[in-house]
């Protein structure tokens, strides 16, 4: 069958430079010898090399607008414009702890640059479409960075930084206009109380957890009322978050100086096992 098909197709092609060259791809090779005839077990295994030599990653690059999948992460697409994604995994729905890779993407494809210990919320995680707010949970998904604060000055990153004030409030009651944004409490819009239903966050007195945070843009422009707002990556505070992402107070401090508005950061959250199907 196939020196017919090979012989059909030397007849029907046009004697050209591309054809003559297709024509030695399809023309059977005999053997030198025996021993140059591939057996069944080689040819398993130069295949096998071969799918090693070229990762998935580099196939989903092949689709214009996306970058190369972060190791470990293929569940979510990477935008070609981001080179900065900070991965937060969890052993499982209910770990309160995490473990924070950075990644920085260059001409080779990504490579990690720090790896630290995280916290979670005192509830674990919960796909981000499906969090409600005050569940303790933090929203498993990928979302991008765009914005930070903190009660102390900027540390040198390059993402819009505010530097808060006693006026500064993240506002989290479901009637205001501004759910889910930063908000000067003088300016009103929203209940001015920081506990109870409808309450909100008054930056400045959050303590050191605060000294340095990014916004996780998850809810964010355009949020879905009660499904949460204000999830930070912010410095450690005294155990497991509400729903935020945590590390040490020194290893927030290096992310934000870390962080580059040019870069287009994102951070991907989620169990091990969810990000990498």
């Amino acid at each position: 069958m196939r020196r017919t098909t090979t012989t059909q197709a030397r007849r029907a092609l046009p004697t050209t430079l591309a054809a003559a060259a297709l024509l030695t791809l399809l023309a059977p090779v005999a053997p030198a010898s025996a021993a140059a005839v591939p057996t069944a077990a080689s040819t398993r295994s130069s295949i096998t090399v071969a799918a090693s030599t070229v990762a998935p990653s580099t196939v989903r690059a092949t689709v214009v607008g996306l970058a190369p999948a972060v190791p470990g992460v293929r569940r979510f697409a990477i935008p070609s414009s981001t080179r900065q994604v900070i991965v937060v995994t969890a052993s499982s729905w209910s770990s309160r702890v995490a473990t924070l890779t950075l990644w920085r993407r260059s001409g080779s494809g990504w490579h990690a640059v720090l790896r630290w210990p995280a916290r979670l919320g005192y509830s674990g995680l919960v796909v981000g479409t499906q969090r409600k707010q005050d569940s303790g949970k933090t929203p498993a998904g990928s979302y991008t960075i765009t914005q930070a604060f903190g009660r102390r000055a900027n540390p040198g990153t390059t993402i819009s930084y505010a530097k808060v004030s006693d006026d500064h409030w993240w506002v989290e009651d479901r009637r205001s206009a501004y759910y889910n944004q930063m908000r000067l409490g003088s300016r009103g819009g929203f209940a001015l109380r920081t506990s109870g239903f409808n309450s909100s966050e008054r930056l400045a007195r959050m303590g050191t957890q605060y000294d340095y945070a990014a916004v996780v843009d998850f809810n964010r422009p355009h949020p879905v009322v009660g499904r949460g707002a204000g999830i930070f990556l912010h410095a450690f505070g005294t155990g497991s978050t509400a729903g935020c992402v945590s590390v040490s107070w020194s290893h927030m401090r290096q992310v934000l100086q870390w962080l580059n508005a040019r870069d287009h950061p994102r951070i991907v959250i989620g169990t091990r096992a969810w990000l990498a199907a």
